[in-house]
């Protein structure tokens, strides 16, 4: 069991609607429903996997259930105008968020209108058949703060020292049809295209912020869908994007990101050009994981000033792993 107890500070979560991807694991969806059943956050669950749904957990009337076949880019594209909600945030199908947490993001957005992405820490867990493990699977998150009042020192900032940061944060839901509109109507062959694209454009929308909260606890119980089908796993993005064979893609990658970015920057003084968005995009590609041929050009746009490292706290959600819940 996993006790959560529920906190009259949770009710601002009626303004959060949780877009809940799920293939082909319907014991996690279930189990991800079940653990809402109690707040007032909004689902809705883009369901690609072969079969339907039907169970009476679907019945609640916070639930938005989509069943879409035709893959994750149709599903994402399907979420346009239908959310409603003042704030929302993507999430896994068997993923936990805590309920505290997610009310701290929400108020620190409320209280900050030049911030248009607010997250929190990360816990990873799982089972090995015996015994119960935990450990921190993104430590750069910790005190990250990416407030320039220019994008493009926002980007350069989060893309050299690289950490999903803003896929699973809580948004401002404003300029997310601008946001699907301009990455799921064409994917592109590397690995990672479409958190990379994410990340980027919540950088040009605004500023953004972790809070030492713990907020997402990620299942390592079961490997993921291309871990389980690795002949399903993109080149990495340096491959993909040094390679001649995919210049014109690469131009057209281009492109859409200026274009993309052109409708969501509120910063019209300083533009994102193609230029700088190639720049930027191979800094990200130049950390030595990542690299393809060695870069010919040195990117050194401004000095980034760290910052002091905050004390990481818990926050008021109380939990208890007594067993896993049943898949």
């Amino acid at each position: 069991k996993i006790v959560i107890f529920k906190n009259m500070e949770y009710l601002n979560l009626d303004k959060l609607t949780l877009v809940i991807l799920s293939y082909n694991r319907h014991g996690y969806l279930k189990r991800t429903i079940k653990y809402w059943s109690n707040y007032d956050v909004k689902l809705m669950i883009l369901d690609g996997s072969d079969v339907r749904l039907e169970d009476s957990c679907l019945e609640a009337k916070n639930i938005k259930y989509i069943h879409n076949t035709r893959g994750i880019h149709n599903r994402f594209l399907s979420t346009i105008d239908l959310i409603d909600t003042e704030f929302m945030m993507l999430a896994g199908d068997d993923e936990f968020y805590l309920p505290s947490a997610l009310s701290s993001c929400i108020k620190f957005l409320k209280n900050e209108p030049t911030y248009y992405s607010c997250g929190g820490r990360a816990l990873a867990f799982g089972h090995d058949g015996k015994n119960y493990f935990g450990f921190e699977p993104y430590p750069k998150l910790k005190d990250l703060s990416l407030d320039s009042n220019d994008p493009m020192e926002r980007i350069f900032k989060h893309f050299s020292v690289y950490v999903p940061a803003h896929v699973y944060s809580v948004m401002r839901s404003s300029k997310w049809n601008i946001i699907c509109n301009n990455i799921f109507k064409k994917k592109y062959a590397f690995d990672s295209s479409d958190e990379l694209q994410i990340e980027f454009l919540v950088m040009v929308s605004g500023k953004s912020k972790i809070i030492p909260h713990l907020l997402w606890m990620r299942n390592r119980e079961v490997p993921s869908i291309l871990e389980k089908n690795p002949q399903f796993r993109s080149p990495q993005i340096g491959e993909w994007w040094f390679a001649k064979k995919n210049e014109n893609e690469k131009k057209d990658f281009l492109k859409k990101m200026k274009k993309a970015c052109d409708e969501i920057s509120t910063n019209q003084n300083s533009p994102l050009t193609e230029n700088k968005i190639l720049m930027l995009f191979e800094l990200y590609i130049s950390k030595p994981v990542f690299k393809k041929n060695p870069l010919k050009r040195i990117v050194n746009f401004f000095q980034i000033q760290k910052k002091k490292l905050t004390k990481f706290i818990i926050g008021r959600d109380q939990i208890r792993f007594s067993s896993i819940i049943d898949k």
